[in-house]
């Protein structure tokens, strides 16, 4: 294949003559990860789909040229899909007996290459039509890839041949932007140009892009300043890797908050972040500084997750972030006090304080203050301060009105006794979650450590809300209906299948399922206002010792994962 050397800046061609043209094409290292799921990749479809044979336009593609090889700066996501999409036309066409050999030739080859990370992943599935199982997958975004390629695969297969045919000429001769860039230094100027006419860009890409730029514009030897810009590069392209690592328990703005919070007592935004710049006499160097510390707290972050099968963990991540304990555990893994009994002790009053916050109108937080003065090594302020201090505020609250008359001290015991009402799926589901492993760690069941099992559950009234022919006293809806001991775990699908049925029918349906609380339910012939209370008060009994700090005990749940 002919080298083109791109002499202008701007020229408009299509997708077909870019890969036609071009002997290289490579994404940096520190660009993201192929990050497109369905709502894209439909939407990517369905724009193919509406031009019906008309000149379609795909965009703009941004390039930094270096030799042979063009690195893509803006218009990866669309590349990738591009490639995926056109695989998927293949595998379908040499499945009907047609000759595909133009588009492998074209587009399936090494021209085009993905993150290093997922190269093996992407070449299998591009070239050889060979899916590996999503679970055993590295990445999300190799599983983002397989899936794109499933979607289009299933998509297209609904479709007869002309049509096929149309979409594949409707990508292939999509009209294109390209800008091709000779150096470095230009290209962080464009992307920042780029930024701030409104490119939709996370906080850390812009303040990536921005930084970057600083680094030439500061520099007086180009050469350190792109010795100084690779380094950086590689340093991105890790952090992009952590970041991708914790999705779905850290999101990238959330750690660069905490970042910026723990480091420079700032929020994460380019605005702050020029500030904080303008006042440092060393600017290059802050900026290195400024990469190195957030990979290592993203590292941080992907420790975390990897032990998320440890219950400690796991507890925090289902009763969710009420306040910010993410700092406090992101301190101690950075710190590598990420062990031992005082260890075990915060993240357990951790998970207390945050159940306890669920159940009124609680706004301050006083967690990133501990962990600023745990973290800062000028003050004299250990992992036993921090315990007490966190168990302090776990019993009174963060503000002294907080716990009049023992109010907050003793919010679990009134949420139980006094309350009638527990049908808040937010508060009640990790309730019973726990309840649920509380059964299966008597019973020497694995404990169920899934968050994304958990996700799939809801609540259920045992004794339907709305019975289809019994009615009901005003005093049982009141007093009975929405108690702990007639609401259980089931999954959604589970949920509309049990609808309003009696429990009778109830009765029979939970023979079916796999949870152990079940257990106590569909051993009980009838289901009124005495087997109501009954399993409330073993569900409030529970709650108010596992909610109890005066004997906190880290190992009160042990056992081993349960993966089903």
């Amino acid at each position: 294949m002919a080298t083109t050397t791109h002499t202008e800046n701007k020229t408009v061609e299509s997708i077909k003559e870019l890969f036609e043209s071009s002997e290289s094409i490579r994404i940096p290292v520190y660009q993201r990860a192929f990050s497109w799921e369905e709502k894209q990749c439909s939407q990517f479809l369905e724009d193919l789909l509406e031009q019906k044979g008309k000149r379609y336009h795909l965009g703009q593609f941004l390039f930094e040229e270096d030799g042979s090889t063009l690195y893509i700066i803006d218009g990866q996501q669309r590349l990738t899909t591009t490639i995926l999409f056109l695989s998927a036309i293949a595998k379908i066409k040499a499945g009907r007996g047609e000759n595909i050999e133009e588009i492998r030739q074209t587009y399936l080859t090494d021209v085009f290459k993905t993150i290093d990370d997922d190269q093996i992943i992407f070449k299998k599935i591009t070239q050889k039509h060979l899916i590996s199982i999503i679970d055993d997958t590295e990445t999300i975004s190799q599983r983002r890839i397989i899936e794109a390629f499933l979607f289009f695969e299933t998509e297209l297969k609904k479709r007869n041949d002309e049509t096929i045919d149309l979409v594949q000429q409707t990508l292939e001769k999509a009209i294109i932007s390209t800008f091709y860039i000779s150096n470095k230094i230009e290209a962080t100027q464009v992307f920042e140009y780029q930024n701030n006419r409104g490119k939709l860009l996370s906080k850390f890409e812009v303040i990536k892009a921005y930084l970057m730029h600083q680094i030439y514009i500061h520099s007086t030897d180009n050469k350190q300043a792109n010795n100084d810009i690779a380094e950086i590069q590689r340093t991105v392209s890790k952090t992009y890797r952590y970041i991708e690592a914790v999705e779905g328990y850290f999101s990238e703005s959330e750690l660069l908050d905490n970042y910026c919070n723990l480091f420079f007592n700032i929020w994460g935004s380019i605005e702050e972040i020029k500030e904080k710049l303008n006042k440092e006499e060393n600017k290059t160097g802050w900026i290195k500084l400024f990469f190195e510390n957030f990979v290592e707290l993203t590292h941080s972050a992907k420790s975390i997750v990897s032990n998320k099968k440890q219950p400690e963990i796991m507890n925090l991540f289902f009763v969710s972030n009420e306040v910010n304990w993410k700092l406090i555990l992101l301190v101690l893994f950075y710190r590598g006090e990420n062990h031992g009994d005082t260890y075990s002790k915060i993240l357990k009053l951790l998970e207390i304080l945050c159940f306890k916050l669920k159940l009124g109108d609680y706004r301050s937080d006083h967690l990133p203050h501990y962990a600023k003065r745990y973290f800062n090594p000028n003050d004299d302020y250990n992992m036993d301060n921090l315990y007490q201090d966190i168990k302090n505020i776990t019993e009174t609250g963060f503000q002294p009105y907080w716990n009049n008359e023992d109010r907050f001290k003793n919010s679990i015991s009134i949420y139980f006794n006094n309350e009638k009402w527990h049908y808040n799926r937010n508060t009640i589901k990790f309730v019973l979650w726990q309840y649920e492993n509380h059964l299966r760690n008597k019973n020497g069941a694995g404990l169920l450590l899934d968050k994304d099992r958990y996700n799939k559950y809801t609540i259920e009234h045992i004794k339907p809300q709305t019975p289809a022919v019994e009615v009901y006293t005003e005093e049982f809806k009141r007093d009975y209906l929405h108690l702990a001991g007639n609401l259980a775990l089931l999954t959604q699908e589970q949920n509309s299948k049990f609808s309003n049925k009696s429990f009778e029918e109830k009765r029979e349906l939970f023979q079916d399922t796999a949870l152990s609380s079940y257990t106590e339910i569909r051993e009980k012939t009838q289901w009124t206002e005495t087997e109501i209370a009954e399993r409330h008060k073993r569900i409030s009994d529970f709650a108010k010792c596992y909610f109890n700090t005066a004997s906190i005990c880290p190992k009160a749940i042990t056992g081993v994962s349960d993966g089903i």
